[in-house]
């Protein structure tokens, strides 16, 4: 154990001399005694009001941080090493370009990112990654962010309104996939000739594109698409950040009261779920506001340190003829380093139960990439949907990933109707053999997904080769095991 926390310790000093370069060359603060912004230059001739107050790129080398060589150990001939994988990237482009864009606005310089690799590159590090270890452990900045302060009340509602549109467009024009992602993992697998999946999972560089997104890639592409932004509000996009959230916490106090010792627990941590923060302080009060596409949030999440307006509080999320969802968020009462992410569940019956996760907006998260994605990447449920600007579910697919097991379910809406159907993969190995009917159904679910008529067939013949991969299944659903056995101490 003494090894174990000596060897955490020295990872972790060089996870901070990276952050120190990666995560810490922001530009200069607008106001660098204060952090305020020039609100004196915007418009107030709109009918300011607050809208709605009241789960899962670029490549960088890995190296080897775990003490992998990069070479397979089960076989000779394997062509698992670091060069193969690196080429193997799927041709999304080399990193490694260090963002100099820096822009002048009214003689005040801001960061204005123009692509989401570049955002990427500035924002985050690969984690340290401790032998034997299912994940390289979670990474977070040194330093906390600023908070942006704003003078009034209303000023804050017109900041939040213009937000929460570029989060409902994204929920409309961009999918939920984690599918992608695990078409990419298998089929970069397959490429390199590797027998392990374990090995190739340590140097494999998971990819953020655009028609692959998870909650991370959701969040990036948020934060990219708020540069907009940067014109009525100066520099915006700096005091933004990513935040990590652990979920599944069975003593929350307990966690919570661990504040910035996360460090020394890293080796517990999977961090499966990111959001992007924004800390304010509205005329003298502090607050965060989050933004949630990953879950299908679509709007604007206010927390006030005094819960009182612009609090959002409880709101319901979804609801359907066989459930409600309500979600809360408010500070933690042990620490306010943490907001307590309250899930309360009602089904058909009238049973209710209630959940609990803790996001940490102390530091920005580093390691989104690298250990959110990552972890996503073997999680035995997989989905890709398709949401309205409110978040509401429209159409998709979804399966949990077992053994000698290849059902999914499919929905989309027929006539303001959402209708649900069950289907096995390995139908789709044999696709002259499938139903004119069932074609016709998969065929409207990809229009509804904004995808091309065939795409959802294409995709769903590539999942049937995965499952029908029994070692590939297994060996990934062994991983996915390690990570739970990780974390159930939290």
């Amino acid at each position: 154990m003494d090894r174990e926390k000596n060897q955490i310790q020295q990872l972790l000093c060089t996870a901070d001399r990276n952050a120190a370069v990666h995560g810490l060359n922001k530009v200069a603060a607008l106001n660098a005694a204060s952090g305020t912004l020039p609100w004196s230059d915007m418009d107030n001739t709109d009918q300011a009001y607050l809208p709605t107050v009241g789960r899962w790129g670029c490549e960088w080398p890995r190296g080897s941080k775990s003490g992998y060589s990069g070479k397979c150990n089960h076989h000779d001939q394997c062509y698992c090493n670091n060069e193969v994988l690196l080429r193997n990237n799927f041709d999304l482009g080399e990193n490694g370009i260090i963002l100099n864009n820096n822009t002048i606005h009214n003689g005040i310089p801001f960061l204005k990112y123009d692509l989401l690799d570049e955002l990427v590159e500035v924002t985050q590090v690969g984690g340290p990654w401790l032998n034997e270890h299912p994940l390289p452990l979670p990474t977070w900045a040194p330093q906390p962010k600023k908070p942006l302060e704003i003078p009034t009340i209303w000023q804050y509602e017109q900041l939040a309104t213009q937000i929460e549109l570029q989060v409902q467009k994204l929920l409309e024009e961009h999918n939920y996939n984690t599918v992608g992602n695990f078409l990419a993992l298998y089929q970069g697998f397959k490429q390199s000739g590797c027998y392990s999946l374990k090995d190739f999972f340590h140097s494999y560089a998971p990819p953020i594109t655009p028609l692959h997104h998870t909650c991370v890639g959701l969040a990036l592409e948020l934060w990219k698409r708020l540069i907009q932004l940067n014109d009525r509000f100066p520099g915006l996009t700096d005091y933004l950040y990513l935040v990590s959230c652990e979920e599944n916490i069975e003593t929350v106090d307990n966690y919570a009261l661990l504040g910035d010792r996360l460090d020394a627990v890293a080796n517990s941590l999977e961090k499966e779920h990111v959001l992007l923060a924004l800390r304010v302080e509205i005329a003298g009060r502090p607050g965060v506001l989050l933004c949630d596409p990953g879950y299908h949030i679509g709007r604007v999440i206010t927390v006030m340190f005094d819960q009182l307006y612009p609090h959002t509080g409880w709101f319901v999320q979804s609801r359907e003829s066989h459930a409600q969802k309500e979600y809360n968020y408010a500070f933690s009462t042990q620490n306010s380093k943490f907001v307590e992410w309250t899930e309360h569940n009602t089904n058909a019956n009238g049973i209710q139960t209630r959940n609990t996760a803790l996001i940490y907006i102390e530091r920005p998260y580093l390691t989104a990439i690298d250990v959110t994605e990552r972890r996503n990447l073997v999680y035995n449920f997989r989905s890709l949907l398709s949401r309205d600007q409110k978040g509401h579910l429209k159409a998709g697919i979804y399966f949990k990933v077992k053994e000698n097991h290849d059902e999914f379910t499919i929905f989309y809406q027929d006539g303001g109707v959402k209708k649900r159907l069950k289907y096995n993969l390995a139908t789709f190995l044999y696709p002259e053999r499938i139903e004119e009917t069932t074609m016709k159904i998969i065929r409207e679910c990809s229009n509804q997904l904004n995808l091309p008529e065939d795409a959802l067939e294409g995709i769903l013949t590539s999942l049937a080769e995965l499952f029908s991969d029994h070692s590939f299944v297994k060996q990934l659903l062994e991983i996915n095991q390690d990570i739970n056995n990780m974390a159930e101490d939290n």
